[in-house]
């Protein structure tokens, strides 16, 4: 199968600016957060990152500095459920399109676990690794994204807002979330509320971070050791200080490391572990671009 044929751009997708509102607020579905926009800075197609190395070691063979693993950052699947997210849904089509670029191309999307057991020297890397995570627990990721995943032999790791599950609306229930992890998908902390942990009291992000790795521990029955920040706080606004203290709140909880919020393509280093970078993907966002913002083959050319 080709995927989608047509003129290869000559610019790739590498920065990302923070404009707009969602539902009252927030480029990651929280009041008073933003929505980040895509800039499109020029840039040779050939050009690839330069800061990680293309191959990871063998197992047994701990990883000192950066890899080149690319972690996707996704929101809703499927249709918006209002016209404010616009920005935040992708397709069931650009999805499923997403997908088979990304098989055809040969990569193989892994969990952080096994990201992070690489990282420790206790398991290899597939030659293309990638990891897809989606955030807040839409219900569009069960509807249409699971599915579409499991027709490529994929997982993914979604981010749970926990009270907002179970609560109607557009978001996922503990049985979805509960079948989708024993099909082999991972699930993390994305706080019980969705706070801004640079902006509220120490108690209270305490008891957001610890309470909602419990819930979602004592439903799929075992450990939760990945965190996502809220919004990106307060890594993208929050002193160095503040960053520090959450950090700290963080290992006391028992979080093993933390997913910022679409900072874009770079190196994870285990030497930073609560501050691993991910590639937003936007709605309405082609095939070349989503390829550009990975530093993936050309699409035009990638059959399987």
């Amino acid at each position: 199968m080709i995927i989608a044929a047509g003129a290869l751009v000559g610019a790739t997708v590498f920065a990302l600016a923070w404009t707009g509102a969602i539902g009252g607020g927030d480029g990651d579905d929280s009041p008073g957060a933003t929505t980040p926009a895509v800039i499109v800075i020029t840039q040779p197609p050939s050009a690839g990152p330069t800061t990680a190395p293309r191959e990871s070691p063998p197992p047994g063979t701990p990883i000192t500095g950066p890899i080149d693993v690319p972690i996707m950052m996704y929101h809703l699947i499927g249709p918006p459920d209002r016209p404010e997210n616009d920005a935040l849904a992708v397709s069931e089509a650009d999805f499923s399109a997403q997908m088979s670029y990304l098989d055809c191309a040969g990569y193989t999307p892994i969990t952080m676990q096994r990201l992070f057991d690489a990282f420790d020297g206790k398991a290899a890397l597939p030659e293309k690794p990638i990891i897809l995570t989606f955030d807040d627990g839409w219900a569009g990721q069960y509807t249409y994204g699971f599915p579409i995943l499991k027709q490529h032999g994929f997982v993914g790791s979604f981010a749970i807002v926990t009270g907002f599950v179970d609560a109607g609306g557009p978001y996922m229930t503990w049985a979805q979330i509960e079948e989708m992890a024993q099909a082999g998908d991972e699930m993390m902390s994305h706080t019980a509320t969705h706070i801004d942990l640079g902006t509220t009291d120490d108690a209270t992000d305490i008891e957001q971070l610890t309470s909602s790795k419990a819930d979602i521990e004592a439903h799929i029955g075992h450990d939760v050791p990945y965190f996502v920040y809220p919004a990106g706080e307060p890594f993208r606004s929050g002193t160095a200080q503040r960053q520090a203290e959450v950090v700290q709140m963080l290992r006391d909880a028992g979080y093993k490391g933390a997913l910022l919020d679409g900072t874009g393509y770079g190196g994870q280093d285990p030497a930073t572990p609560y501050e691993l970078n991910r590639v937003r993907v936007s709605g309405g966002e082609d095939i070349y671009t989503y390829a550009g913002s990975i530093y993936g083959p050309d699409p035009g050319g990638v059959e399987c």
